[in-house]
């Protein structure tokens, strides 16, 4: 039984934790008297609040939140706990309470609905750690596409935060607990963490910034004194909690209904509205007209690129400073059709201005634009010459186009007017203006291999809308070369954070043309085509993405009638019937809960403007039906087909449902082999246990339904014990069970079913037909593990101990779970008792290696295989929480073995445990591990840094011994991994020579008479190391512990430095990172910012590059940051530079001032950059 949380009464307790629940829960009032939404839900409207919930049948109990859907008049709610202070601990009893009030209401479908209610944990500000640790686990639980995935990312060091493990292990811990002592299951786990949101509002002051923002929301309604109105609200809840009461907009007392009335708005009369007009320019007598209009079909270019310039003065027919002298005139005008800015021209309102200016182009404009356009937009971009990790420094390797972005962008945008607005060009030749802009995209695309294809990615979209039919026929052609460029571009995607997905812009082109009913079914092949040879990637933009959201049921992205879409699915599944099934499946109900949309096209009108999204209830359900019904008709009698749909039972309309069982159970089905049938019988029955299991759901079928899907799985249930048992033999427990809590129980019933259904096998097909039926299931250790309650000598004869040699890793598992019951049912009698003189110490090894690591199998491993006790300790589980004594002998063998890391690990279980630990068996073990070829987790290197944390704090370890591991494991010590390297840092600080040598490990001297010498992978990696130090260096010289200052030595560190780096060539860089290191040294003790002593130093006429190195260190110090489009951080730094430089000039210091003044220069010009550039951005 899950224990349960008694009744609380936040009066009863009293304090600060009871004002701020009453604040939390006056704050949901408040959003439901404004008209707000709730964190988390839907945005639909608050329509009740439940204090106390424990009276209605919640473990959480401080505070139920209720919204609607004002359509469906569906609910969904927010249990939140509020706990104005908490700590995410092993060891927090109040942790511990919210966990199980939490997890029990999880499981119990009576208060809570999966996949529509939300867990809430509502606090006061929490320490960082677990702010961002435990806000990282939930964000990355919602957003990792499964469980395994989750658990990847918690696992990998450099994706996840240092301490998100350990919280995870918190939570774990506490969940164990409320779940009767009994792990939870790690899917289980994944779902709970899912559901689960952590919300700190700085509530329970009053200067808070939530107060502040409910104040906001309270002075939409009542201007004056809105702290009143929430004071008045406060005392309402706080009179309605003690009553446990539920809070309704009926049942609220009619002064704050009053307060929230929505006020009456008079409008502005229409009429008054229309400003009084001004004169405007009239572009079509302009005495320029003729070039306005050739730049219109340009768009934009910039001024600082020769090949840009040299294009417009190729359209214009004219010299480039004379269309100058014009282009100046016209940017004067009012409301100007052109923009300056960076030195890029723009050509605004093309559209209306194509309209006005159209007429006055000629046949040969038109020839001319077309050859341009051809020439420019057939230009290969140089970065595919690089590796695909090293495109996204392409301009840094020189490796950029000739012509501008923006003049490429504004090229394809003109070939997209003239095959969309070419009426206007009355002056030309009939059809001129389509056939120029048709025969651009047959020449740039025409047998285009997929460099052309990838540099012309971004332009894709414009290029279909200036002529689509060529543009389908160009894409189609490419899918039929050999080879194809586009399997190219899928290879070029690669993985990390400067990976790119080269295929974008063609799916935003197909999408753009799919709007339009004659292109939807060839738009739909060819990306079924594409999806096709899609080997997937991180990106999220694939072929098979963009077909279900064109025809997504509840949101299609297409203007063709749903006869029309039926063609295009129907024609896919001919051509693609592959890629057809999976589009099936996502169109089925509940696959796409939400959708961005698709491209939609900018010059084509294709899409009305007074076009509206959605569809109606009956709209859907058609389509519904309709993809349903081609789902099982597509079905047909293909097992893995069939499978797949019995897991959408649920969700398909009455008349498809019936039609799929029937499917299921007609003949041919149910005449073929019972193994080849077995699939569909074992999703028939997972499928009707889970209905049957959370019968209290909303969700569940009726009980009709479930029935005919358990007469459907019984008249294919395998009768073959090897097959009618293999369901029982997974990893994922918890879907087996076949009632909600009381997991012990559960589990005990599991296992006798499984040792029940392993007696039958070997009973009925002896040892072999049990080796088999492991080979079949997914966990062969479970099976070995029922074995060993079957008491029959053969089994031991038939696997031991040739079995523990075996390659085949389920043969392997399956001997270890047998070995593993042996031993939990009649212990080290057993295993004493086995002949094993036979065996090859390698198979003595493995058989030990199945045994709990307890000193009971290190001392046999030492009696039993003597000198060959690696055999053993190489294979070792080492689960140090196995252990039932000292492990230091257990440690000692694994480094002696080749096992550092094992033994870093146990190391880490102990100090965890807070076990005294060696100080050299952790130095021996973390700097073994340095060059060990065993692997590490990320959880292996959370150890090493706790560990170094653990000798840093020690007196007793050798200075270098600390000096060795430190130097070992710099790259893992940074400020991220919450461990510094705080001897090598200090020693950097306190002995000059150190520092020198480490300058010169990193940087080439200067002197000619210096050799550099030949580099070696060694040396390259002392190099690298010295480089991390210097680069994490934070300590300045002079500066103790404590915080105090030496400015003696200071000066006198800094003298010995320049002597001994003058000497070497290295003087230059050395002074450069003394610069870097000195923006921490600490105020001066009359009140300067800076210590006076490195001021002067600074200031000195001969340490510009000191200097140097102080602006680069502030400047790098900033790290990595979002950028504020008002650029607000940026004016901000100016002014804290300039304010500084103010300081120490009038301190008597006025180079240094000289450079701070730099810095503020710099971020004043920093943030006119951001500023325009997200203008440039909003006008776009």
């Amino acid at each position: 039984m899950a224990r349960r949380k008694s009744v609380s009464n936040p009066f009863s307790t009293g304090g600060g934790g009871a004002h701020f629940e009453a604040y939390v829960q006056a704050l949901f009032v408040t959003l439901m008297l404004t008209g707000g939404h709730a964190p988390c839900l839907p945005c639909w409207p608050i329509v009740e609040i439940r204090l106390q919930g424990k009276i209605d049948g919640f473990d959480i109990d401080d505070l139920i939140v209720v919204v609607k859907d004002p359509h469906t008049k569906e609910r969904r709610k927010l249990l939140g706990q509020v706990k104005h202070s908490i700590r995410v601990t092993p060891r927090s009893r109040l942790f511990g309470e919210v966990m199980q009030a939490a997890w029990n209401d999880f499981n119990n479908p009576r208060v809570f609905s999966r996949g529509k209610d939300v867990i809430a944990l509502i606090t006061g500000p929490l320490s960082e750690t677990d702010e961002h640790n435990v806000q990282w686990l939930l964000n990355q639980a919602r957003r990792a596409d499964d469980v395994d995935t989750f658990f990847r990312n918690v696992d990998q060091a450099r994706f996840s935060p240092p301490k998100s493990c350990k919280k995870l292990g918190a939570i774990q811990d506490h969940l164990k607990i409320a779940n009767g002592g009994n792990e939870v299951p790690r899917e289980e786990l994944y779902s709970f963490l899912r559901h689960l949101y952590l919300l700190d509002y700085d509530l329970g002051d009053e200067f808070g910034v939530v107060l502040s923002l409910l104040h906001s929301h309270i002075s939409q309604f009542q201007r004056r004194n809105p702290e009143w109105v929430w004071s008045r609200i406060v005392d309402m809840v706080q009179i309605w909690n003690k009553d446990a009461g539920t809070i309704t907009r009926d049942s609220l007392p009619q002064d704050l209904l009053e307060v929230f009335r929505p006020k009456i708005v008079t409008e502005m009369p229409e009429a008054l509205k229309t400003p009084q007009e001004r004169p405007k320019a009239n572009w079509m007598q302009h005495p320029d007209a003729n070039y306005l209009a050739l730049a219109t079909l340009i768009g934009a270019w910039n001024e600082k690129s020769k090949c840009d310039i040299d294009a417009v003065t190729q359209l214009l027919r004219m010299d480039y400073d004379t269309w100058l002298e014009k282009a100046r005139e016209i940017l004067h005008y009012p409301k100007s059709p052109l923009s300056l800015k960076n030195g890029i021209w723009r050509v605004s309102n093309r559209a209306e201005l194509w309209a006005l200016l159209g007429q006055r182009i000629l046949d040969q404009d038109l020839d001319i634009f077309g050859s341009l356009a051809v020439t420019l937009l057939k230009e290969r971009d140089p970065a595919f010459e690089l590796p695909a990790e090293e495109r996204y420094a392409a301009s840094a390797y020189g490796k950029d186009l000739s012509h501008s972005r923006v003049l490429r962008e504004g090229i394809a945008e003109g070939l997209a007017i003239l095959g969309n607005r070419p009426d206007v060009c009355c002056s030309c030749s009939m059809i001129k203006a389509e056939t120029t802009a048709v025969l651009a995209i047959r020449e740039i695309l025409g047998k285009a291999d997929w460099v052309i294809w990838g540099s012309l990615d971004h332009l894709l979209p414009l290029l279909a809308e200036a002529a689509s039919g060529e543009f389908l026929d160009a894409v189609e052609d490419a899918l039929q070369m050999i080879p194809c460029p586009f399997d190219r571009l899928l290879e070029q995607e690669g993985k990390g954070i400067f990976s790119r997905n080269y295929l974008t812009g063609l799916l935003w082109a197909l999408e753009g043309l799919a709007w339009d009913e004659q292109y939807l079914v060839r738009v739909c092949n060819v990306l079924g085509e594409l999806g096709s040879r899609d080997p997937g990637g991180q990106w999220a933009n694939r072929p098979s993405e963009s077909l279900a959201t064109i025809l997504l049921p509840w949101l299609p992205q297409t203007l063709a009638s749903v006869e029309k879409r039926k063609v295009a699915v129907q024609t896919l599944l001919r051509e693609c019937p592959d890629a057809a099934w999976n589009l099936i499946l996502q169109l089925l109900p509940g696959q796409h809960q939400t959708s961005s949309g698709s491209y939609k096209p900018k010059w084509r009108r294709t899409v009305p403007d007074d076009w509206k999204e959605g569809v109606t209830h009956q709209e859907y359900w058609q389509q519904v039906s309709l993809y349903s019904e081609l789902a099982v008709d597509a079905a047909g009698h293909d097992i893995d087909r069939l499978s797949g749909l019995i897991d959408h039972l649920d969700s398909l309309p009455r008349p498809v449902f019936d039609k799929l069982i029937e499917a299921l159970t007609s003949q041919p089905i149910s005449e073929l082999p019972e193994d080849q049938r077995l699939s569909l019988w074992t999703h028939l029955a997972k499928f009707a246990r889970r209905h049957r299991r959370f019968s209290d759901a909303e969700w569940v079928l009726p009980d009709e339904l479930i029935t005919r899907i358990e007469d459907a799985a019984e008249k294919l249930a395998p009768t073959n014990p090897l097959n009618l048992y293999q369901h029982l033999f997974t990893d994922r427990d918890f879907d087996l069970y076949e009632e909600n809590g009381n997991w012990k129980e559960q589990r005990k019933r599991l296992d006798e079913r499984r040792d029940a259904a392993i007696g039958e096998i070997f009973r009925q097909n002896g040892t072999d037909g049990v080796v088999r039926f492991a080979e079949s299931v997914v966990s062969p250790d479970q099976v070995g593990y029922a074995l060993g309650a079957v008491l029959d000598d053969a089994i031991e004869r038939d696997l031991l101990p040739h079995f523990l040699d075996r390659t085949d890793n389920k043969h392997r598992a399956l001997v270890g779970g047998l070995i593993w019951r042996r031993f939990h049912t009649s212990g080290w009698s057993w295993c004493d008792s086995i002949e094993k003189s036979g065996w090859s110490p390698g198979q003595v090894g493995h058989f030990l290696a199945c045994l709990p690591f307890t000193k009971g199998t290190w001392d046999r491993a030492s009696e039993w295989l003597k000198e060959n006790q690696v055999e053993y300790w190489s294979r070792a589980s080492a689960n140090a929480y196995q252990a039932d004594g000292d492990l230091s002998t257990a440690i000692d063998k694994l480094i002696e073995h080749g096992r550092p890391w094992s033994a870093i690990n146990c190391l880490g279980i102990m100090h965890l445990t807070e076990q005294p630990i060696s100080a050299k068996q952790c130095v021996r073990a973390l700097l073994a591990a340095g060059s060990s070829n065993e692997s590490a987790n990320s959880m292996d290197l959370y150890n090493v840094a706790e560990l170094i944390r653990l000798l840093q704090s020690e007196a007793s370890v050798a200075q270098e011994d600390l000096f060795a591991v430190e130097w070992a494991y710099l790259p893992l010590l940074d400020r991220r991994s919450g461990v510094a390297p705080k001897l090598l840092e200090s020693r950097l600080a306190s002995d000059p020579k150190f520092f020198s040598q480490v300058v010169q490990l990193v940087y080439r001297s200067k002197r000619k008479d210096q050799s550099s010498g030949e580099s070696t992978e060694r040396l390259r990696v002392i190099a690298r190391n010295a480089w991390r130090l210097l680069h994490g260096w934070r300590t300045p010289p002079g500066l103790h512990e404590d915080g105090g200052f030496d400015a003696k030595y200071f000066l006198e560190w800094l003298q010995q430095v320049k002597n001994l780096c003058m000497e070497s060539g290295h003087l230059e860089v050395a002074l450069g990172k003394i610069g870097e290191v000195l923006i921490y040294a600490p105020s001066d003790p009359d009140g300067l910012w800076i210590h006076k002593a490195v001021a002067a130093a600074l200031n000195a006429r001969d340490a510009e590059d000191m200097r140097s190195g102080f602006r680069r260190g502030a400047v790098n110090s900033r790290g990595a940051y979002w950028e504020d489009p008002s650029g607000r951080s940026e004016k901000a730094l100016a002014e804290q530079f300039r304010r500084k430089a103010e300081d120490v000039e009038n301190a008597g210091f006025h180079r240094f001032a000289v450079t701070l003044r730099d810095l503020a220069e710099r971020y004043e010009r920093e943030a006119k950059r951001v500023v325009d550039e997200y203008e440039d951005r909003d006008d776009e």
